[in-house]
């Protein structure tokens, strides 16, 4: 970071403590921005280890455009970087539930080792239209589920955006019946430090991988200078990102 976007990214800091009244000196500053890092590093590392996280990381691209003029214009300024994120998985799900990375290993397409006559069929996204089946009961005709949310959808636009006379009608709109409800949850989530990664290849979304790991307190589990080092060797842990490198 060049001098004049650290003396930018402290003045928006100091902005924004005057904002809330609060006038502190460029020491108090500092320690402020060291301590949170701090606490984040350590949510992150906590969270981590847990065993119990799931990654999502993303690029973006930054400009860094020079601040005196040159002769000549180059096209070095543009920065690609990675984003990433920690969150918890919720609806009580354990480091048991996870520790199942030996059997996915067994019935993958990708184990040399495996007889592909012992897998299972594969699936498709066909195979969800049959997740949950509809009623085969013809006593009492009625619309199916997809038929039912149009005609819900239907009513809606109907009563929001049709004639006036209409809009009284709109809390009378009964909801659809949940057919596998998933509970909602106040999920937090934990950035993670931005990575100087070009992840549009397939050796940056490893190291990409690696160092998202590694920030929440991950490493390889051969290495022995770290310690509280988890071993994951057993467990699955699910990541989310834009895989397709086109390579």
């Amino acid at each position: 970071m060049s001098h004049d976007q650290m003396r930018k990214f402290y003045q928006k800091v100091i902005n924004t403590l005057a904002c809330i009244r609060i006038s502190i000196s460029t020491d108090s500053i500092n320690a402020t921005i060291r301590s949170l890092s701090t606490e984040s590093q350590n949510t992150l590392q906590t969270l981590g280890k847990s065993l119990l996280a799931s990654y999502a990381y993303d690029n973006f691209d930054v400009d860094l455009k020079s601040q005196v003029p040159l002769a000549e214009k180059s096209n070095d300024s543009l920065k690609h970087l990675t984003s990433g994120l920690l969150f918890p998985l919720q609806h009580g799900v354990t480091a048991d539930d996870l520790k199942c990375s030996k059997e996915l290993w067994r019935q993958s397409v990708l184990n040399s080792h495996v007889q592909l006559s012992t897998l299972p069929p594969k699936r498709s996204w066909k195979d969800l239209l049959h997740i949950h089946p509809e009623s085969k009961d013809n006593s009492t005709p009625q619309l199916s589920r997809r038929n039912q949310f149009n005609m819900r959808m239907f009513l809606l636009d109907l009563c929001e955006h049709g004639p006036e006379y209409f809009h009284q009608f709109q809390s009378k709109i009964p909801e659809l019946d949940a057919v596998e409800e998933i509970p909602l949850v106040k999920m937090s989530i934990t950035a993670a430090c931005a990575m100087d990664i070009n992840n549009s290849t397939i050796s940056g979304n490893i190291c990409a991988v690696m160092e998202l790991l590694a920030q929440g307190g991950v490493h390889d589990p051969t290495d022995t200078n770290i310690l509280d080092n988890p071993n994951i060797s057993q467990y699955v842990i699910f990541i989310h990102s834009d895989l397709g490198t086109g390579e």
